[in-house]
């Protein structure tokens, strides 16, 4: 099992490989002609083909909109993309560490004394699956790309980052709008890809500020990519599965499987069955009983990980949307109705943390002693307080068939709050819909209320504080959260390099959204993966869930 802790940032860190190039120029001895070779006589029977090693992971539904990595915003993606594409920096430990970063495409870096600047060195000996080498020009178009579209993480990009340039071919400069002491946490995130430019252009793609309308590369990577990762994309499937291949160029030399098929089981019990015939080769999302009938399978194992992931109550702000819930008595009233324990012990058998609200216990400043308890009777009190005494009807709209955080079907987990709710009064309409849809909605900001999941982008509280916190940011907006003191707070924490201080402030803004009550933490899941016991190294990452190179059989 891994921990979440995470420790202050490495501001002014800076790592080095420590690379010795030891050059041999020794005198080479002038070439033989070449002799006639002699007919080859053959003395036994050709052998046959290796067999091609294959490895299958069983996925629930996938919620894939794109593997373009500059537009990837999804729960599924990450692992496929890290896959095929790396960043400049990385977790160590293979993965299991998270609380420091070093380099990976990089061969190392520096952070100016005021957090402003940051000069990465290029490694020399990276190629792309093309065969092109990685030079600083491609991380220039590659940032530059994900900031230009203008999709989903594109704020990762144009948030912070005043420019970028390529004083060399083997050096990165990025010079920040403001200090910024997340920021290398956050070029771990599978979205600052670096992609082979060449391709990617030939392929459409483009850098320039116009992207948005003009970029027209993604329906090429959908089924095919540009990185420098072991493996690359071959097929894509929608709905069905994913296919990525050994990269034959791959810089830190062969993997041990020449194809990986990510496949869509979006049954539990047929996911499972899978499992235990060899049809597949890992199970991830099973459900809590689905994981007990599995333990003691000499043949399988079971990988335990604390996520960083949530799944959260959303309750809007706006009136329009709904009279009772613009009144935050009456959204603390419904933050109180939960029954978060019968929800975390019953329904999921203690596999999850109850986060407070938007910032995952683990990361700097939380608190689990934060987290609301259950208490009907004050509930009823501020319904009373709020002129609904005699309770009101709510419509939640979810992604139906879906499973939240991968632990446990939207419909089980509406079902539960539609009783949690009715006790104080509120009687719940729910309308599930499918997931692009209601993406689609709650992104528009025209749900009243519903339940959403958040994936971590880097391992930083920055990555979930403006986000929710500031008027108009990705997630604030489906619910038109306005708070100036929480938002002052989100944008302020980033300048501070003190981690004490830091946390003090984090602390601070999550008792004031706690107050405000339109973001209500549900559940922090703990992520189980049952494996085939031959395989090593299974190792699970919050932000890129698994890592491909490292697994072996």
């Amino acid at each position: 099992m891994k921990t979440t802790k995470h420790n202050t940032l490495l501001i002014g860190l800076t790592v080095a490989l420590g690379l010795t190039l030891a050059a041999c120029a020794q005198p080479v001895a002038p070439a033989q002609p070449a002799q006639p070779a002699a007919p080859v006589t053959p003395t036994e029977a050709p052998s046959a083909p290796a067999e091609a090693k294959v490895l299958v992971v069983g996925l629930p539904k996938a919620d894939t909109r794109t593997l373009d990595p500059h537009r990837q915003y999804e729960i599924t993606p990450p692992q496929i993309m890290r896959a095929a594409y790396e960043t400049l920096v990385t977790l160590p430990d293979k993965g299991a560490t998270i609380d420091r970063v070093e380099p990976l495409l990089a061969e190392s870096y520096t952070i100016s004394d005021d957090a402003l600047v940051y000069t990465f060195k290029l490694r020399s000996d990276v190629k792309f699956a093309s065969g092109n080498p990685m030079t600083a020009e491609d991380v220039v178009f590659s940032f530059k790309r994900m900031g230009a579209l203008q999709d989903n993480p594109a704020w990762l990009y144009n948030d912070h980052v005043a420019s970028i340039e390529a004083p060399d071919a083997s050096t990165v400069k990025i010079t920040l709008k403001e200090p910024n002491a997340a920021f290398l946490s956050m070029l771990v995130s599978p979205n600052f890809a670096v992609v082979d430019s060449k391709v990617v252009k030939e392929q459409g793609g483009t850098d320039a500020d116009d992207a948005k309308d003009t970029d027209k590369a993604t329906d090429w990577l959908d089924n095919n990519s540009a990185g420098t990762g072991p493996y690359t994309i071959k097929e894509w499937k929608r709905g069905e599965q994913v296919v990525i291949e050994r990269n034959p160029n791959y810089w830190r030399g062969p993997v041990p499987f020449d194809r990986i098929i990510f496949r869509e089981i979006p049954d539990d019990a047929a996911r499972q069955q899978a499992l235990e015939r060899g049809d597949i080769d890992i199970a991830v999302g099973l459900d809590v009983d689905a994981i007990k009938r599995l333990e003691g399978n000499p043949d399988l194992q079971i990988i335990v990980g604390n996520t960083l992931d949530m799944t959260y109550l959303a309750l809007t702000m706006n009136a329009e949307l709904s009279q009772p819930l613009a009144d935050k008595r009456v959204r603390q009233a419904i933050k109180l109705a939960v029954d978060y324990d019968g929800i975390i012990n019953g329904l999921l058998g203690g596999m999850a943390l109850h986060l407070p609200t938007i910032i995952p216990l683990g990361l700097l400043g939380t608190d689990p002693a934060l987290a609301p308890k259950r208490d009907v009777a004050q509930a009823k009190a501020l319904l009373k307080e709020a002129g609904y005494e005699n309770g009101f009807e709510l419509t939640m709209v979810y992604p139906g068939e879906r499973k939240m955080s991968n632990v446990i079907l939207a419909d089980t987990l509406v079902a539960k709050l539609q009783e949690d709710f009715a006790e104080v009064g509120i009687k719940l309409n729910v309308e599930p819909r499918d997931a692009s849809t209601w993406r689609a909605d709650y992104r528009a900001g025209k749900l009243a209320a519903t339940i959403a999941d958040w994936t971590p982008d880097f391992l930083d509280p920055h990555g979930w504080a403006p986000a929710f916190a500031v008027e108009g940011a990705s997630a604030a907006k489906r619910v038109y959260y306005v708070n100036k003191e929480a938002e002052a707070l989100a944008l302020d924490v980033a300048k501070i390099t003190d981690s004490a201080k830091r946390a003090e402030m984090y602390r601070k803004l999550q008792e004031i959204m706690l107050d405000d009550a339109a973001f209500i933490g549900l559940i922090q899941p703990k992520v189980q993966i049952v494996a085939s016991a031959k395989l090593k190294d299974v190792i699970y990452n919050p932000v890129y869930f698994l890592d491909y190179y490292f697994m072996s059989q």
